[in-house]
């Protein structure tokens, strides 16, 4: 009996040591480089809100349509948002045509105020990187803060890419940054596939791209790159994936088996882009053919270090980092408390493992809050204010009011679509 008991408190005690080793190797990485300036919280490199919990979590939340600006040729926000240092959210507008240009765009919460900050295209010309007939219709990535200030994203073409012989789009994609008092935007890196995800908290920024899920890192201090090919099958490629505050990036990674079978893990990498883990993946693909699998789709950063993501299907997944081994990945259940549920953004609701994100299911959109410790969890109403053809992409930020912004598209009066965001109080 003593024995069992001196085990348990060893035991408990090494996972403490393992928990401050990783808050300091944190704290470490988000020192900034340059003097003169203040430190970035946890909470500015992730887009988060730790410190405002609402007060009547578990209900319908207040959500309001922002109007955005009238551009040429916009048709979605493809979950591309992001917030900066000042709580401004920026976001993304995709363009549906040949050709097109994404725009940038930066919305002032306090003041309800959007400010233009400018397309891919012009951005390209300024350059002098522009090639005749280029296009770049999407911002499709995250918007990711580094500890500098910089907002890093990518753009990326469609034009002629192909599943079959996994033809990549004609114009490829581009890395970029910005800040919010700058005109223009710097270009950090061009490269032949198209660019969907990006991922970074701290020194490291990272870019997923297809065919194949070719994984770059860019290097914010040294300004160099690197690149690895993690792999893929079937024409799938996940729209997301997760970097730490490490410099460990975790991305999909998809194999073909035996009789026609794909298997899928999630890899982890090291800031030298050395593979460390894969862990299997059991509920990530389902019956969609792994073209239509979303992969990765929402994803959300605790106050504690922890991350969590959901797949298409809505399997909710944690990664617990750990000093000197490969992060823990475990499988926590379905989002959605009714099971299999489309599940595209993730939000904390406060230091205390409250989150919260919009999923859908037949066309319904809902509201899921989820407390982590007991897996309480409720669904409730979301109001898409009378609005047709909504569809609900990704979105990790929060304002610093606590208010939760999501992007997507709706039909639009003359017919197609139109970009939508809304802005969703929790607890209301």
């Amino acid at each position: 009996m003593l024995r069992s008991r001196w085990t348990l408190a060893v035991v408990l005690l090494l996972g403490v040591i393992c928990v401050l080793a990783v808050l300091l190797v944190a704290q470490r990485t988000l020192r900034p480089e340059v003097s003169g300036t203040d430190p970035p919280s946890y909470e500015d490199l992730t887009g988060s809100l730790f410190r405002l919990s609402p007060s009547h979590p578990f209900g319908p939340p207040g959500v309001q349509e922002i109007a955005l600006p009238p551009l040429r040729d916009g048709v979605c926000i493809w979950g591309a948002t992001g917030r900066d240092r000042d709580g401004h959210i920026w976001v993304g507008v995709s363009a549906d045509s040949p050709g097109g240009s994404a725009h940038l765009l930066q919305f002032d919460p306090e003041t309800s105020a959007w400010h233009d900050r400018g397309t891919v295209v012009d951005q390209l010309k300024a350059a002098g990187l522009y090639r005749q007939g280029e296009g770049q219709a999407k911002i499709h990535s995250k918007i990711v803060t580094d500890v500098e200030g910089w907002l890093y994203f990518a753009s990326t073409d469609e034009e002629g890419e192909m599943i079959e012989g996994a033809t990549l789009p004609r114009w490829g994609g581009h890395l970029w940054r910005t800040k919010p008092d700058r005109e223009r935007w710097q270009h950090l890196m061009a490269v032949p596939e198209g660019l969907l995800a990006v991922s970074g908290v701290g020194r490291y920024i990272y870019v997923l791209g297809y065919w194949g899920h070719v994984l770059y890192q860019y290097d914010t201090v040294s300004g160099k790159n690197k690149r690895v090919v993690v792999g893929s099958a079937a024409g799938h490629v996940s729209r997301n994936f997760l970097a730490d505050v490490r410099g460990h990036a975790y991305v999909p990674r998809l194999t073909g088996q035996p009789g026609g079978t794909v298997s899928a893990a999630l890899v982890e990498y090291d800031s030298e882009l050395r593979e460390l883990a894969a862990t299997p993946l059991d509920n990530y693909l389902g019956t969609l053919s792994p073209h239509a699998n979303h992969g990765i789709v929402g994803l959300v950063y605790l106050a504690d270090g922890r991350l969590l993501f959901t797949t298409h299907r809505g399997q909710l997944y944690m990664i617990q980092p750990r000093a000197d081994l490969p992060a823990l990945v475990t499988a926590i259940g379905w989002f959605h408390p009714d099971g299999e549920a489309y599940a595209p953004s993730l939000f904390a609701l406060g230091g205390d493992g409250l989150v919260a994100g919009v999923t859908e299911r037949n066309g319904r959109h809902e509201w899921v809050v989820l407390e982590l410790k007991t897996h309480i969890s409720g669904a409730f109403p979301l109001d898409t204010k009378g609005l047709r053809g909504v569809l609900l992409y990704g979105s990790v930020n929060r304002d610093l009011a606590g208010r939760a912004y999501v992007g997507g598209w709706a039909s639009s009066t003359s017919g197609g679509t139109r970009p939508l965001m809304l802005q969703i109080e929790p607890g209301h």
